[in-house]
């Protein structure tokens, strides 16, 4: 299921505004000295770490001056298209590395961490000659190249087994963010119609009921082509997915936490079937049940190897 952009948007724009991001954001940024941002995969503009408190002054000066650097735009491009599944780090042709951490719904990736802009290596001459010469292209002036390339020298370095630490971190955030954010869209929102809340109610007061699409649309006095029609609007989901969603998540925490077998888990949810449960399960987990189980045992290492 492909979220349109609004709605991909309003979500991203939900979890930066959550308590928990928000802590995990700052506490990063502190910890490390490092920009993070939290970016909608359907959205990306250009540099947007450029919008941290920790942005790299180097980074931000070569695309402010005379406008966006073209090897900058081409790096993230680049980046983003290599860290649609698994979590990518990338070195510029300046010598910074940056890395993208996906958030993944399923088996959709809906947006981005990304943090960097530092070197884990000093540039050798030769890089920073090279450079000199992009900002020669790009018409910079001998005192704007001086400034530039101190600032460059300024960047803050790591070894590798800091960086990876960092990252890390950054991956475990994403399993947690990935969490909350399914919590979000079973949420009632304020601005959805109240049409749509009050079907969400009548959906989580039945979820472990059979509920037929002809019972909500009564219930919320429309017919049933108008009710499908804003319901999917307004969540961006249909009225069965959120249902099927919805009991994935009360499905997730039995199967984390007891030790049901899953086809008695399957049926106390709602559904009708072990075969519907096991396909909702892997649409919107991105696994089977039995391989959740096993992952929400495992420890926090073998859950990360699944980052690459």
């Amino acid at each position: 299921m492909a979220h349109s952009t609004a709605i991909q948007n309003d979500l991203i724009e939900r979890l930066k505004s959550s308590p928990f991001y928000q802590i995990c954001q700052d506490s990063f940024r502190k910890a490390t000295g490092l920009p993070l941002v939290l970016m909608c995969a359907k959205n990306t503009p250009f540099n947007p770490c450029h919008t941290s408190p920790n942005q790299n002054p180097f980074c931000r000066a070569l695309n402010i001056k005379h406008g966006s650097c073209e090897e900058c735009k081409a790096e993230q491009k680049l980046i983003l298209s290599r860290s649609c599944e698994h979590t990518y780090t990338h070195t510029c042709f300046a010598g910074l590395k940056e890395t993208s951490v996906p958030l993944r719904l399923g088996k959709e990736t809906v947006g981005y961490l990304k943090t960097g802009q530092i070197f884990t290596e000093r540039p050798t001459k030769k890089r920073s000659d090279e450079l000199r010469k992009v900002l020669n292209t790009n018409d910079y002036s001998k005192a704007e190249q001086s400034e530039t390339m101190r600032a460059y020298r300024k960047t803050p370095m790591f070894d590798d087994g800091q960086y990876h630490s960092m990252i890390t971190l950054l991956n475990i955030v994403s399993l947690q963010l990935a969490e909350l954010i399914n919590r979000l869209m079973l949420e009632s929102q304020p601005t959805e119609p109240q049409i749509v809340r009050k079907a969400k109610e009548f959906i989580t007061d039945r979820i472990d009921e059979k509920i037929s699409l002809d019972q909500i649309s009564r219930e919320v006095n429309v017919s049933s082509f108008y009710f499908c029609k804003l319901f999917k609007q307004s969540t961006g989901m249909t009225f069965t997915e959120f249902t099927n969603r919805h009991r994935v998540e009360l499905a997730k925490n039995e199967i984390q936490h007891t030790d049901k077998a899953i086809t008695e888990i399957a049926y106390a949810v709602g559904f009708q079937s072990l075969s519907q449960f096991n396909r909702s399960f892997c649409k919107f987990t991105g696994g089977s049940p039995r391989a959740y189980r096993q992952s929400s045992r495992s420890s926090v290492q073998d859950q990360l190897l699944n980052f690459g």
